[in-house]
């Protein structure tokens, strides 16, 4: 029988022995990357799935739709369940990254830029655990048509996103910059797998898509607005496309020959650190 108990101990089993999570590539094999993991659960039907396709393009995926993609097995929603996993980053690296001002810790670069290989190794064996158990998965980051894709009314998006649906398994809600903030803050990465089989959702403890951001809720913070070093926040929101062009700049022109001289994918994430909401949701 599935039960939410089971799952959450392949899950936290898996994290714990996989010997992927670590700052090998920085001479540290012995150093975690990532936190724990929270993790929520979300019916494969809940509405908020039809609402993102709808509003961000056709190219979006439905659960049923990933489910196909990752088993060639044909599925109702109603026969599914979202899975969804918070990392957080260590102590350490919001230490070293909340003294920064203008370029993101070598920490936080080589977090970000071992995160695809690190996360699809890790998911891939709590796939494998969950079949051995007769609990058919899905990841979403071991699909291979997942893509950065282009939305007509919000730009860059790509074919599922983590964060959202991080929001509808009610483990956060988004703040001025885009980023999740969660009851282990907003210094963050998620990822995705889909079950066959039903198991009660997690209560979202929130009923709007801002509700854990100070500037939202009362105006009373604009942290992250300081935190860009190239404006790219402001009270209007979040400018992916600056944003993007600085991730650029970092990679190619700005940051360590590490990070120029290798395959990695550039981060910055000044915005989730030396702000209030780094750690938790903000009081």
């Amino acid at each position: 029988m599935i039960t939410k108990n089971k799952i959450l101990s392949i899950i936290e089993t898996t994290f714990e022995e996989s010997p992927h999570n670590n700052f090998a590539a920085m001479g540290n094999p012995e150093e975690p990357m990532w936190d724990k993991p929270i993790v929520g659960f979300a019916k494969g039907d809940d509405p908020y799935f039809s609402y993102y396709k709808e509003t961000i393009g056709d190219f979006y995926w439905l659960p049923e739709e990933v489910f196909r993609l990752g088993t060639q097995e044909t599925l109702g929603a109603e026969q599914l369940t979202v899975i969804s996993l918070g990392f957080s980053q260590t102590k350490k690296t919001k230490e070293e990254q909340r003294k920064e001002a203008e370029l993101p810790c070598d920490r936080w670069l080589y977090t970000r830029g071992e995160w695809e290989s690190m996360i699809a190794k890790i998911t891939a064996e709590m796939v494998q655990r969950l079949n051995e158990e007769g609990i058919q998965a899905v990841s979403l980051d071991l699909i291979k048509e997942f893509s950065r894709q282009t939305s007509k009314d919000f730009g860059i998006a790509s074919n599922w996103s983590h964060r959202h649906t991080a929001f509808i398994a009610g483990l956060g809600t988004f703040g001025l910059s885009d980023g999740l903030i969660t009851e282990k803050g907003k210094a963050m990465r998620f990822t995705t797998i889909i079950i066959k089989g039903r198991i009660e959702p997690t209560l979202r403890p929130y009923d709007n898509y801002h509700a854990y951001c100070k500037f939202f809720s009362d105006g009373s913070c604009s942290a992250c607005i300081g935190r860009c070093p190239v404006d790219a926040i402001t009270k209007e929101g979040h400018d992916k496309e600056a944003c993007s062009r600085y991730l650029g700049k970092i990679k190619n022109e700005l940051g360590p020959d590490f990070l120029k001289n290798s395959s990695y994918i550039s981060g910055c994430g000044l915005c989730q650190s030396r702000v209030p909401c780094q750690d938790g949701i903000p009081v």
